[in-house]
């Protein structure tokens, strides 16, 4: 073997713990990030099949229209006399 081989391999003996637990620390991010991701994909397919099975009702405009047309009492639209 090289020289350049043997003193890779001392240093990787020498911080082998170090790295394992890098690697480990990684590899849980990674799998943490991938189920966030999925969470997320589940739960916008999810909403989104919600909202087609389950419309919201569209307010009825003219019922608003006929209240504002016959408010002679000012409820609706108050105004304060001038003095």
């Amino acid at each position: 073997m090289s020289q350049e081989k043997v003193d890779r391999r001392k240093e990787y003996k020498k911080n082998r713990k170090q790295i394992i637990a890098r690697e480990k620390r990684n590899n849980q991010l990674g799998k943490l990030a991938a189920y966030l991701c999925l969470i997320a994909i589940i739960g916008g397919v999810g909403f989104s099949a919600y909202k087609k099975v389950n419309p919201t009702p569209q307010p009825d405009a003219s019922a608003f229209y006929s209240l504002t047309a016959t408010d002679s009492y000012g409820i609706l639209d108050p105004s304060l006399p001038e003095n």
